[in-house]
């Protein structure tokens, strides 16, 4: 029969964030606080009889045996904090509701744990990779020539147009690396049709700082560094931080309305002095 766990007016649902590390506490004081009931049916037991409950690591709550058959399963928040993968045991409940999530992209790693892109190679080259494949997306996706590409690409949408999204599925496969294969091999491809396609060369940059003889693209995140206003690219070692391109814009914009422009100020005095 399907399960649940007992009514939140009970006081016995678990945390919602999946992703809370559970510290460290004795059979004896997680069950004294829920009044010796199973956190899934509500059965009530005699202290004497604790050590017939079994816990779930993914809930932090104890069970009974109906209620917890000894499933194991990957728990989110070890992998995010901790980049453990050892399968812990888990209750029905929860084993059910993990299999249900496990192909969801719910995990944004930049939010939650920026250090694994830091600390663990895989991750560190999963997101560089990811970060190509968005880039070059635009490039494979407005070419006329590209619609084969995008039409025998494997990969689930969200890995190329959410790169900072990661499901529970994802991050097992960066963990093998059976992700990070995938994704290379469609980089590689991908870099190749723009390197010989006159119109995703037409859609490069120049980098207007140094004027060098060199087409430049976005998706090569060693060298290059895009403007987050106007999107223009230049060279990293060019760009100090100010954008010629945003600056002939405002100047165009000032040129075109210098009433509006004062007005634009007086409001931002007027709001500074407030």
């Amino acid at each position: 029969p399907p399960y649940r766990l007992r009514a939140r007016r009970t006081g016995h649902l678990p945390c919602a964030d999946h992703l809370h590390m559970h510290l460290p506490a004795t059979r004896k004081s997680i069950l004294s606080r829920c009044g010796y009931r199973c956190a899934g049916c509500g059965m009530k037991i005699d202290n004497t009889m604790a050590s017939w409950f079994r816990y779930c690591a993914y809930l932090g709550k104890y069970f009974c045996h109906s209620c917890h058959h000894e499933k194991t399963a990957h728990i989110p928040a070890r992998i995010l904090h901790k980049w453990d993968f050892r399968k812990q045991r888990v209750s029905n409940f929860a084993s059910d509701l993990l299999e249900k999530m496990y192909c969801e992209p719910l995990y944004c790693i930049q939010d939650i744990n920026y250090n694994l892109y830091k600390t663990v190679n895989e991750m560190k080259y999963a997101r560089a990779l990811r970060y190509q494949l968005f880039f070059l997306k635009e490039y494979i996706r407005t070419c006329r020539n590209g619609k084969d590409l995008l039409e025998n690409m494997s990969l689930r949408s969200h890995i190329i147009s959410e790169p900072q999204m990661f499901s529970l599925e994802d991050l097992c496969a960066v963990k093998d690396r059976t992700l990070i294969e995938q994704m290379r091999v469609l980089v590689t491809s991908w870099l190749q049709h723009v390197d010989n396609c006159g119109l995703c060369k037409g859609k490069g940059f120049i980098c207007e700082l140094c004027a060098r003889d060199e087409i430049i693209y976005p998706f090569q995140l060693d060298g290059v560094v895009q403007c987050q206003m106007c999107w223009t690219c230049f060279h990293k070692s060019c760009y100090s931080g100010t954008c010629p391109k945003c600056a002939r814009i405002r100047s165009r914009r000032t040129m075109s309305d210098p009433e509006g422009n004062k007005n634009t100020e007086a409001k931002t005095n007027n709001q500074n002095e407030r």
